[in-house]
């Protein structure tokens, strides 16, 4: 069945330009563009407290524009002149806490924004979006009857059952524990890859914007520092800021000389920065290679080491002419837990090594 508002493949989609918003005398968001094309999943990722939810109430029409423009298809839903209702925008929210109506059924609760539809089309459509989530035995059981990741697989189907132009999700996974949680992001990301919906979540965990978005926009204060597939981001950061966003790093501060930097773990090189500038050396935890001989740029002593099923996680000790040494982490693929106290070589794999000025 083909819905009038379903969107063309050649359509431009979601268009954010210049958001600029306060509360009060506080600026919570600067300059923010972003484009999100349809069947496109975009993950706007932050600490609490960035504006990663106010972009979203915004782009749903929750707060009134102040300056900016927001677009679907060159077709204005917010600007200075103009502002379209929110249940006139066709966009579909997800929240954390489900919002489901406890006095109707599962199949009532995906129906009831299906206003527009044919009884015969809405029966359609509540079968098709239940089944997707692997709920449809469900349609006559009341919310109170379903465990948390039950209910949630419900409010995805809601959300999705209007064939919203845009659907928008707000830390959409984090009430519910880590198995469900990642059932669901599965679930999710398969769902709403067969959609022509522009989809914007809003995480603060970058494993989860990772797995799901095509595009990832790391803000902070209120801007947006830097936008693009995940790997982009991951393997080249433009700031220790993102670098950190994406998981644990080792960090050792030096100086440039000659276009490298030295370190307790060999030279680094220091690309296009200053003679003399101080810096900061960020390490992924997997760039640091653990080796029992052979190539090996420092000796490093084992403080602990633990599995973590996939990988291991070493505690590490390098000499660095101070007391205690420096504490780094390597995570290693398998199983590799030698001794405390065992001496170990090192070796560094540049790609997860970045060096920034520091902040």
């Amino acid at each position: 069945m083909t819905s009038k508002i379903d969107g063309d493949l050649n359509d431009s989609g979601l268009k954010v330009s210049g958001l600029n918003h306060r509360y009060g005398r506080q600026q919570v968001l600067r300059d923010i563009d972003l484009e999100v094309a349809p069947g496109e999943i975009l993950c706007l990722l932050g600490p609490s407290g960035c504006g990663k939810t106010t972009t979203l109430r915004l782009i749903a029409g929750l707060e009134e524009l102040q300056t900016g423009r927001i677009t679907w298809n060159d077709d204005v839903l917010a600007d200075a002149r103009d502002n379209v209702p929110p249940e006139k925008r066709l966009v579909s929210l997800l929240f954390q806490d489900f919002a489901l109506f406890p006095h109707l059924t599962v199949a009532e609760n995906v129906a009831f924004g299906l206003k527009d539809f044919t009884a015969e089309e809405r029966d359609a459509r509540v079968h098709e979006v239940l089944d997707q989530v692997g709920m449809s035995r469900y349609a006559a059981k009341y919310p109170h009857f379903l465990s948390g990741g039950e209910q949630q697989r419900v409010a995805l189907a809601r959300a999705r059952a209007p064939r919203p132009r845009i659907f928008l999700l707000d830390e959409p996974f984090s009430n519910l524990d880590t198995r469900l949680r990642n059932q669901l992001r599965d679930l999710c990301l398969h769902v709403l890859k067969k959609s022509e919906s522009s989809s914007v979540i809003v995480t603060h965990d970058a494993e989860e914007a990772m797995f799901m978005g095509d595009k990832v926009a790391v803000m902070r204060d209120g801007e947006i520092v830097q936008v693009g597939p995940p790997e982009e981001l991951y393997f080249g950061p433009n700031s220790a800021f993102v670098a950190g966003m994406f998981g644990e790093v080792n960090e050792i501060t030096g100086r440039v000389v000659d276009g490298h930097v030295l370190t307790p773990l060999g030279r680094v090189c220091a690309p296009n920065l200053k003679e003399g500038m101080e810096v900061d050396v960020l390490m992924r935890p997997e760039a640091l290679h653990v080796t029992e001989g052979g190539d090996r740029t420092a000796v490093a002593s084992v403080i602990t080491s633990r599995l973590l099923g996939r990988s291991s996680l070493l505690h590490l000790s390098v000499p660095n002419g101070e007391d205690g040494g420096l504490h780094l982490h390597s995570r290693v693929p398998g199983r590799m837990l030698p001794p405390e106290g065992t001496s170990v070589g090192l070796s560094l794999d540049e790609q997860n090594v970045f060096v920034f000025p520091r902040d």
